[in-house]
Protein backbone atom coordinates (compact mmCIF):
# COMPACT_ATOMS: atom_id res chain seq x y z
CA UNK A 1 0.00 0.00 0.00
CA UNK A 2 1.45 3.52 -0.95
CA UNK A 3 1.74 5.95 2.00
CA UNK A 4 -0.46 8.24 1.96
CA UNK A 5 0.71 12.73 2.43
CA UNK A 6 -1.40 15.84 2.60
CA UNK A 7 0.74 18.63 1.52
CA UNK A 8 0.27 21.92 3.21
CA UNK A 9 0.55 24.50 0.96
CA UNK A 10 0.32 23.12 -2.82
CA UNK A 11 -0.46 26.59 -4.76
CA UNK A 12 2.71 28.37 -5.56
CA UNK A 13 2.35 32.03 -6.23
CA UNK A 14 6.09 33.39 -6.11
CA UNK A 15 8.44 30.95 -4.91
CA UNK A 16 6.57 28.36 -2.97
CA UNK A 17 7.46 24.87 -3.88
CA UNK A 18 4.57 22.95 -3.17
CA UNK A 19 3.22 21.95 -6.72
CA UNK A 20 6.73 20.66 -7.05
CA UNK A 21 7.06 18.27 -3.75
CA UNK A 22 3.53 16.91 -4.76
CA UNK A 23 4.40 15.87 -8.32
CA UNK A 24 7.23 14.58 -6.81
CA UNK A 25 5.44 12.57 -4.21
CA UNK A 26 3.11 11.16 -7.07
CA UNK A 27 5.97 9.89 -9.18
CA UNK A 28 7.64 8.37 -6.49
CA UNK A 29 4.78 6.23 -5.70
CA UNK A 30 2.92 8.01 -2.81
CA UNK A 31 -0.60 9.22 -2.92
CA UNK A 32 -1.16 12.79 -2.39
CA UNK A 33 -4.44 12.24 -0.62
CA UNK A 34 -4.96 16.15 0.27
CA UNK A 35 -3.87 19.77 0.07
CA UNK A 36 -4.13 22.15 2.76
CA UNK A 37 -4.58 26.41 2.32
CA UNK A 38 -5.28 29.60 4.21
CA UNK A 39 -8.45 29.97 2.31
CA UNK A 40 -11.19 28.23 -0.13
CA UNK A 41 -10.30 29.98 -3.20
CA UNK A 42 -6.08 29.17 -2.82
CA UNK A 43 -7.39 25.59 -2.06
CA UNK A 44 -9.32 25.43 -5.06
CA UNK A 45 -7.07 26.89 -7.47
CA UNK A 46 -4.27 24.57 -5.66
CA UNK A 47 -6.61 21.63 -6.52
CA UNK A 48 -7.29 22.35 -10.23
CA UNK A 49 -3.37 22.85 -10.83
CA UNK A 50 -2.17 19.87 -9.68
CA UNK A 51 -5.87 17.90 -11.64
CA UNK A 52 -4.43 20.08 -14.92
CA UNK A 53 -0.87 19.90 -14.40
CA UNK A 54 0.53 16.99 -12.63
CA UNK A 55 -3.02 14.67 -12.71
CA UNK A 56 -3.52 14.43 -9.22
CA UNK A 57 -6.63 14.65 -8.02
CA UNK A 58 -7.93 14.66 -4.08
CA UNK A 59 -9.59 16.66 -1.44
CA UNK A 60 -9.00 20.25 -0.21
CA UNK A 61 -9.27 21.63 3.03
CA UNK A 62 -8.66 25.03 5.11
CA UNK A 63 -7.60 23.43 8.44
CA UNK A 64 -4.88 20.99 9.13
CA UNK A 65 -6.37 19.27 11.80
CA UNK A 66 -10.03 18.40 9.75
CA UNK A 67 -7.75 17.54 7.26
CA UNK A 68 -5.48 14.91 8.82
CA UNK A 69 -8.25 13.31 11.21
CA UNK A 70 -10.25 12.97 8.17
CA UNK A 71 -7.76 11.75 5.54
CA UNK A 72 -5.37 9.67 8.59
CA UNK A 73 -2.39 10.43 6.15
CA UNK A 74 0.71 8.72 7.15
CA UNK A 75 2.92 12.14 6.52
CA UNK A 76 2.19 15.51 5.59
CA UNK A 77 4.86 18.13 3.44
CA UNK A 78 4.49 21.54 4.66
CA UNK A 79 5.09 23.87 2.06
CA UNK A 80 3.62 27.05 3.43
CA UNK A 81 5.06 30.16 3.73
CA UNK A 82 7.53 29.73 7.29
CA UNK A 83 6.01 32.13 9.45
CA UNK A 84 3.50 29.08 9.45
CA UNK A 85 5.59 26.25 9.93
CA UNK A 86 6.03 26.51 13.94
CA UNK A 87 2.15 25.65 14.40
CA UNK A 88 2.13 23.19 11.35
CA UNK A 89 5.32 21.12 13.07
CA UNK A 90 3.33 20.82 16.35
CA UNK A 91 -0.26 20.07 14.37
CA UNK A 92 1.59 17.24 12.88
CA UNK A 93 3.59 15.87 15.77
CA UNK A 94 0.81 16.15 17.66
CA UNK A 95 -1.26 14.19 15.33
CA UNK A 96 1.33 11.18 14.98
CA UNK A 97 2.30 12.00 11.34
CA UNK A 98 5.93 11.67 9.94
CA UNK A 99 6.91 15.33 8.40
CA UNK A 100 8.90 16.96 5.19
CA UNK A 101 9.07 20.39 6.32
CA UNK A 102 10.27 23.35 3.49
CA UNK A 103 13.28 25.16 4.31
CA UNK A 104 13.61 27.14 6.80
CA UNK A 105 11.94 25.12 9.24
CA UNK A 106 11.29 27.23 11.70
CA UNK A 107 11.76 31.15 11.30
CA UNK A 108 11.31 33.19 13.32
CA UNK A 109 11.94 30.91 15.93
CA UNK A 110 13.72 30.85 18.74
CA UNK A 111 16.49 27.66 19.85
CA UNK A 112 14.22 26.45 22.29
CA UNK A 113 11.35 26.32 20.67
CA UNK A 114 12.77 24.61 17.13
CA UNK A 115 14.67 22.17 20.02
CA UNK A 116 11.30 21.14 21.54
CA UNK A 117 9.76 20.60 17.92
CA UNK A 118 12.37 18.28 16.54
CA UNK A 119 12.14 16.00 19.99
CA UNK A 120 8.63 16.00 19.89
CA UNK A 121 8.94 14.09 16.58
CA UNK A 122 12.09 12.20 17.48
CA UNK A 123 10.43 11.22 20.95
CA UNK A 124 7.15 10.19 19.26
CA UNK A 125 9.47 8.03 16.82
CA UNK A 126 8.41 10.46 13.89
CA UNK A 127 10.54 11.19 10.84
CA UNK A 128 11.24 15.29 10.62
CA UNK A 129 12.90 15.76 7.61
CA UNK A 130 13.95 19.31 5.88
CA UNK A 131 13.82 19.83 2.19
CA UNK A 132 17.66 20.18 0.88
CA UNK A 133 17.58 19.62 -2.41
CA UNK A 134 21.34 20.67 -3.37
CA UNK A 135 23.16 18.50 -1.42
CA UNK A 136 22.22 15.58 -3.92
CA UNK A 137 23.69 18.10 -6.76
CA UNK A 138 27.00 16.55 -5.34
CA UNK A 139 26.85 13.83 -7.63
CA UNK A 140 26.63 15.66 -11.12
CA UNK A 141 29.11 17.89 -9.74
CA UNK A 142 31.28 14.58 -9.10
CA UNK A 143 30.98 13.14 -12.45
CA UNK A 144 31.95 16.97 -13.73
CA UNK A 145 34.97 17.54 -11.33
CA UNK A 146 35.98 14.29 -9.97
CA UNK A 147 35.71 12.88 -6.84
CA UNK A 148 34.45 15.54 -3.52
CA UNK A 149 37.65 16.97 -2.65
CA UNK A 150 37.87 15.20 1.14
CA UNK A 151 38.92 18.84 2.49
CA UNK A 152 37.19 22.09 1.39
CA UNK A 153 39.05 24.68 2.04
CA UNK A 154 36.48 27.13 0.20
CA UNK A 155 33.14 27.15 -0.41
CA UNK A 156 31.05 29.96 -2.43
CA UNK A 157 27.30 29.57 -3.30
CA UNK A 158 25.36 31.99 -5.51
CA UNK A 159 21.50 32.05 -5.28
CA UNK A 160 18.57 34.14 -6.53
CA UNK A 161 15.71 34.71 -3.86
CA UNK A 162 12.77 36.48 -4.67
CA UNK A 163 12.59 38.18 -1.56
CA UNK A 164 14.67 41.55 -0.33
CA UNK A 165 16.07 42.81 2.36
CA UNK A 166 16.51 40.87 5.35
CA UNK A 167 14.27 37.97 4.32
CA UNK A 168 17.20 36.43 1.96
CA UNK A 169 18.75 35.18 4.35
CA UNK A 170 16.19 33.11 5.55
CA UNK A 171 15.14 32.33 2.10
CA UNK A 172 18.23 31.39 0.92
CA UNK A 173 20.77 30.42 3.73
CA UNK A 174 19.34 26.78 4.88
CA UNK A 175 20.27 25.78 1.24
CA UNK A 176 24.31 27.55 1.95
CA UNK A 177 24.12 25.32 5.32
CA UNK A 178 22.58 22.18 4.09
CA UNK A 179 25.52 22.06 1.13
CA UNK A 180 28.49 23.00 4.40
CA UNK A 181 27.03 20.26 6.58
CA UNK A 182 27.03 17.80 3.48
CA UNK A 183 30.91 18.68 2.38
CA UNK A 184 32.13 18.99 6.24
CA UNK A 185 29.78 17.61 8.41
CA UNK A 186 28.49 19.19 11.29
CA UNK A 187 29.97 22.58 11.83
CA UNK A 188 29.52 26.13 13.72
CA UNK A 189 29.55 28.94 11.30
CA UNK A 190 31.38 31.95 13.17
CA UNK A 191 32.79 35.72 11.83
CA UNK A 192 29.89 36.56 9.76
CA UNK A 193 30.19 39.13 7.78
CA UNK A 194 27.20 40.96 5.34
CA UNK A 195 28.42 43.23 2.37
CA UNK A 196 25.13 45.10 1.06
CA UNK A 197 25.97 45.82 -2.43
CA UNK A 198 23.49 48.93 -4.12
CA UNK A 199 22.50 48.00 -7.46
CA UNK A 200 20.55 50.80 -9.86
CA UNK A 201 20.44 52.66 -6.26
CA UNK A 202 18.10 50.06 -4.53
CA UNK A 203 19.73 48.41 -2.05
CA UNK A 204 19.06 45.52 -0.11
CA UNK A 205 18.49 43.23 -3.19
CA UNK A 206 22.51 42.34 -3.33
CA UNK A 207 24.46 41.14 -0.87
CA UNK A 208 27.87 38.84 0.00
CA UNK A 209 27.69 37.01 3.38
CA UNK A 210 30.92 35.32 4.10
CA UNK A 211 31.70 33.62 7.18
CA UNK A 212 34.42 30.31 8.23
CA UNK A 213 32.36 27.09 9.04
CA UNK A 214 34.39 25.77 11.97
CA UNK A 215 33.87 21.57 11.92
CA UNK A 216 35.55 18.61 13.32
CA UNK A 217 38.56 18.91 10.81
CA UNK A 218 38.97 22.39 10.85
CA UNK A 219 37.91 25.72 9.72
CA UNK A 220 36.52 26.10 5.91
CA UNK A 221 36.12 29.52 3.84
CA UNK A 222 32.38 30.23 3.13
CA UNK A 223 30.49 32.75 1.33
CA UNK A 224 26.98 33.00 0.16
CA UNK A 225 26.52 35.41 -2.89
CA UNK A 226 22.49 36.72 -3.29
CA UNK A 227 20.74 38.70 -5.60
CA UNK A 228 17.15 39.37 -5.97
CA UNK A 229 15.66 37.69 -9.09
CA UNK A 230 11.83 37.42 -9.93
CA UNK A 231 11.91 34.95 -12.68
CA UNK A 232 12.32 31.78 -12.84
CA UNK A 233 14.63 29.60 -13.87
CA UNK A 234 16.75 31.79 -11.13
CA UNK A 235 20.91 31.78 -11.70
CA UNK A 236 22.40 29.48 -9.18
CA UNK A 237 26.11 28.22 -9.04
CA UNK A 238 28.51 27.00 -6.64
CA UNK A 239 32.46 26.80 -6.33
CA UNK A 240 34.24 23.88 -4.05
CA UNK A 241 38.14 24.75 -3.86
CA UNK A 242 37.72 27.07 -6.78
CA UNK A 243 35.88 24.05 -9.01
CA UNK A 244 32.85 25.97 -10.20
CA UNK A 245 29.58 24.37 -11.69
CA UNK A 246 26.43 26.46 -12.75
CA UNK A 247 22.87 24.97 -12.45
CA UNK A 248 21.24 25.14 -15.90
CA UNK A 249 17.15 24.69 -16.18
CA UNK A 250 15.33 24.52 -19.22
CA UNK A 251 11.84 24.78 -19.49
CA UNK A 252 9.05 24.48 -19.47
CA UNK A 253 9.81 20.70 -17.86
CA UNK A 254 12.17 21.89 -15.87
CA UNK A 255 14.74 19.42 -16.90
CA UNK A 256 18.54 20.24 -14.80
CA UNK A 257 22.12 19.96 -15.81
CA UNK A 258 25.04 21.07 -14.06
CA UNK A 259 27.68 23.06 -16.39
CA UNK A 260 31.27 23.59 -15.96
CA UNK A 261 32.83 25.25 -18.75
CA UNK A 262 31.76 23.42 -22.11
CA UNK A 263 30.96 20.55 -20.24
CA UNK A 264 27.44 19.33 -18.65
CA UNK A 265 26.35 16.31 -17.03
CA UNK A 266 22.27 15.79 -16.70
CA UNK A 267 20.81 15.14 -13.16
CA UNK A 268 17.28 14.21 -12.02
CA UNK A 269 15.14 16.72 -10.48
CA UNK A 270 16.78 17.13 -7.08
CA UNK A 271 13.45 17.71 -5.34
CA UNK A 272 12.27 14.69 -6.48
CA UNK A 273 15.15 13.16 -4.83
CA UNK A 274 14.27 14.69 -1.76
CA UNK A 275 11.35 13.06 -1.86
CA UNK A 276 12.22 9.61 -2.28
CA UNK A 277 15.12 9.90 0.25
CA UNK A 278 11.99 10.78 2.72
CA UNK A 279 10.05 8.09 1.65
CA UNK A 280 12.96 5.56 1.61
CA UNK A 281 13.47 6.75 5.24
CA UNK A 282 9.60 6.27 6.31
CA UNK A 283 10.73 2.75 4.83
CA UNK A 284 13.85 1.92 6.46
CA UNK A 285 12.29 3.89 9.61
CA UNK A 286 15.31 6.04 10.02
CA UNK A 287 15.16 8.14 12.84
CA UNK A 288 14.98 11.91 12.89
CA UNK A 289 18.25 13.57 12.81
CA UNK A 290 17.63 15.98 16.03
CA UNK A 291 21.51 17.13 16.34
CA UNK A 292 21.44 17.92 12.65
CA UNK A 293 18.19 20.02 12.25
CA UNK A 294 18.83 22.24 15.52
CA UNK A 295 22.09 22.85 14.41
CA UNK A 296 21.13 24.11 11.02
CA UNK A 297 18.59 26.70 12.82
CA UNK A 298 21.18 27.85 14.78
CA UNK A 299 23.51 28.27 12.52
CA UNK A 300 20.55 30.16 10.24
CA UNK A 301 19.87 32.43 13.65
CA UNK A 302 23.81 33.44 13.57
CA UNK A 303 23.90 34.11 9.64
CA UNK A 304 20.61 36.14 9.76
CA UNK A 305 22.29 38.48 12.84
CA UNK A 306 24.59 39.67 11.01
CA UNK A 307 22.32 41.74 8.74
CA UNK A 308 23.81 45.13 8.96
CA UNK A 309 21.92 47.16 11.54
CA UNK A 310 20.00 50.56 10.06
CA UNK A 311 21.93 54.03 10.77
Amino acid sequence: MSRRVIVVGARSTRQGTGPFIAGAIKKSGAEVVAVVGTQTHSVESALASLATEQDIRCRGYTDLNEAIASEQPDAVAICSPYPFHLDQLQTVAAAGCHCLVEKPLVWPGSAIQVSRSVEHFSRRGLLLQMVAQWPLSLVAFAELNGPIPQMVNDFTMRLSPVSIGPNMVPDSAPHFISMLQALLGPGQCGQVEIKLIEVDEQPGGKLALKCNYRHDRGVARAQLLLETCEQRPRPAWYQINGMRVDRNVELPHYAQCLVAGERSVSMKDPMEGVVEHFLAALTEELPTDVDGLVLGHRNLTQLADAWPAAD
